[in-house]
């Protein structure tokens, strides 16, 4: 299950019990204030008719949920400025109750205040009946070879399977790229460059040849920081 798909569901939930709920989106701190208020029925201006500084808005938003219950929900709360998420953590404090949905939340500040529930992927079987019951709802009938290619798209997220059925219903084409063509295993050819080195390096330890013996071991120096320097890089899975 998506992060924002569970997020979407709880504030429809507590919506319809009657909750008064926040849910924002990841801005900067003065708009994300500026929303909160707005959802509270918070004065967003001074007496004298100006807008309320950031801490002034903290303050305003800070006050109402003290006496006031409501629920504060927010997305990507990972890429919320430390500042913004240091003041959460004071709300916490008051008692307001907090959801932060997160990908690779860091183990700091309100994160370590906060119990954790990681999101596992929804079985394909469950997938699969989202993408139906969507694509019933548009009024599409795909084949179940089509369903299966969708179903690769989706990594268990249900938003991602929404999506992939609303851009079979526009016909937007998304192609599933294989790199696999475009690389090759040059593991081989590193074994080969390192043995050519460690030969040179014993051919002039044995001919006294000092200029080879030099040469080789610089050579393997910095072929040897080559490698490490390219087994640092991230991974494909990692890259943005």
């Amino acid at each position: 299950m998506g992060k924002t798909f569970l997020l979407n569901q709880v504030s429809d939930r507590l919506t319809s019990e009657g909750f008064t709920v926040c849910k924002i989106e990841k801005s900067s701190p003065k708009i994300m204030l500026t929303q909160m208020a707005n959802i509270l029925g918070v004065e967003t201006k001074s007496l004298e008719g100006k807008s309320l500084t950031s801490d002034g808005l903290k303050a305003a938003v800070g006050q109402h949920l003290s006496v006031n219950p409501a629920f504060l929900l927010f997305d990507d709360a990972h890429l919320i400025q430390l500042d913004f998420r240091h003041w959460l953590k004071t709300m916490k404090e008051l008692g307001v109750p907090l959801l932060l949905a997160a990908t690779s939340p860091p183990r700091s500040d309100i994160f370590l205040n906060l119990p954790r529930i990681e999101l596992q992927p929804l079985t394909d079987y469950a997938i699969r009946e989202i993408m139906e019951t969507a694509a019933l709802a548009k009024g599409i009938n795909l084949k179940p070879s089509i369903f299966a290619q969708l179903l690769e798209r989706t990594g268990g997220n249900p938003m991602f399977a929404k999506r992939a059925i609303d851009e079979e219903f526009i016909g937007l084409t998304v192609e599933v790229s294989d790199a696999s063509g475009l690389y090759f295993d040059i593991l081989p050819f590193i074994g080969l460059v390192a043995i050519i080195f460690i030969c040179l390096r014993f051919i002039g330890l044995g001919t006294n040849n000092t200029a080879l013996y030099i040469f080789s071991g610089i050579g393997a120096s910095v072929f040897m920081g080559f490698t490490i320097a390219m087994r640092s890089l991230p991974r494909e899975s990692d890259r943005l």
